[in-house]
């Protein structure tokens, strides 16, 4: 308590350094504590599941030369020529690829109208075999009939019957998403009947704000370019892929595009967000560094400026303990005072972060954790400057004098 108000009065004459540091420290508390959280939502994000089978599943689009009904026979031979092959599992068509970055939305709500709009969705086509070949988890009712699957040339037809994601469940129904189970969706205003929800699906956009919104419909479209999704047997990617290919070209005129594991379409679809990750994570780093610099070279002018003063608490009796405590608490009290500025300023800060740009708010937590963070690192900063004080001579200073 003795050194606490001498230190306050100390630090009071020659406000002008401190009072530096602490608005420094404000500044990095507050960039700190926003951007550590910015960096978990993001690791969180490029980490979170996709509900696939990831390492088992590829993609690939082909070109089909019939038109017409002949078209269809010929893209369904095209899956059986597929399934007999000995490394592949099962293969589906889709109207789209998750995190392809490529297909569509469509319009959902409780009416055809606009206004009956409540929100958006991603979408699929695909066929029975879906659930098996992607690995979807059903978690609430029933999944298609094989009786249910059927073609097209674009989109879902009226009456049919879909399954959502439950994250899309849960905004359509948010006291009780397997309410949606039995009622009549209005997918871009084609009526439908939810009968199932899977765990997890994503759509194309890994950047959409409704990224796990996602409608499954047992409607393949049949176009002149068609999506494939194959599941190869265990340990046998590779080789299906290379199967998939050659006995896809034995077909003459047959064009095969994008294709690729499903691990290589999350990695490209992530791409930009883990570069955002690892800037934010080498700004942390270097805010972490810049400020334990600041306090080092602080601390140290201090005590550099003040060694005849301790020389002479030395040689009152002061031990090099009390003049280490004395400099690591002198730092606490400028770290504190800086801390909690930054703590005002980060909750302003964050609070318009959510405002403008939609952003959860921070948690208490990390303000707290980043407390922490921040006075650790300005302890470990100032231990070797308050330790080369603490081994000042008392004869050494009276030398100096």
């Amino acid at each position: 308590m003795k050194d606490f108000s001498v230190i306050l009065k100390s630090l009071w004459r020659s406000k002008a350094s401190p009072l530096l540091l602490i608005l420094q420290i404000a500044l990095t508390f507050t960039i700190f504590v926003n951007a550590v959280y910015m960096v978990m939502q993001k690791h969180e994000k490029v980490t979170a599941p996709s509900g696939l089978n990831e390492t088992q599943v590829f993609s690939l689009f082909i070109n089909l030369q019939e038109t017409g009904e002949a078209r269809v026979a010929e893209f369904e031979q095209v899956l059986r020529d597929i399934k007999d092959l000995d490394s592949v599992e099962n293969a589906i068509p889709v109207t789209s690829v998750p995190l392809s970055g490529y297909g569509r939305s469509a319009d959902i709500g409780y009416g055809p109208a606009d206004e009956d709009k409540l929100t958006s969705s991603g979408y699929y086509g695909s066929n029975y075999d879906s659930k098996d070949t992607l690995d979807l988890k059903l978690v609430a009712g029933q999944w298609f009939e094989r009786s249910d699957v059927t073609h097209s040339f674009f989109g879902a037809k009226s009456g049919g019957k879909i399954l959502v994601s439950k994250a899309l469940a849960q905004t359509l129904h948010p006291d009780n998403w397997r309410d949606v189970l039995g009622k009549t969706l209005y997918v871009q205003g084609d009526p439908q009947q939810v009968i199932g929800v899977v765990d997890n699906l994503k759509a194309v956009w890994s950047f959409w704000r409704l990224f796990d919104h996602a409608v499954l419909s047992p409607v393949f479209e049949i176009k002149d370019k068609v999506g494939l999704m194959v599941r190869a047997k265990p340990g046998t990617l590779d080789k299906a892929m290379l199967d998939v290919k050659e006995a896809l070209l034995m077909t003459p005129g047959r064009q095969i595009d994008k294709l690729k594991p499903f691990s290589q379409t999350r990695e490209e679809s992530y791409r930009a967000d883990v570069a955002e990750l690892q800037t934010l994570q080498l700004v942390l780093v270097g805010l972490l560094i810049l400020t334990m610099l600041a306090i080092f070279g602080q601390a140290r002018f201090a005590i550099l400026k003040r060694r005849k003063q301790i020389g002479t608490r030395r040689a009152l009796g002061a031990n090099q303990l009390q003049i280490l405590r004395y400099y690591l608490l002198e730092n606490l009290i400028v770290t504190l005072t800086g801390v909690v500025i930054g703590m005002v300023c980060a909750v302003l800060v964050n609070t318009q972060l959510v405002s403008y740009f939609g952003l959860t708010p921070v948690p208490a937590d990390y303000l707290l954790v980043g407390a922490l963070a921040i006075l650790l690192a300005g302890q470990c900063a100032v231990i070797q400057p308050a330790w080369q004080a603490a081994r000042v001579s008392p004869a050494l200073a009276t030398r100096s004098v």
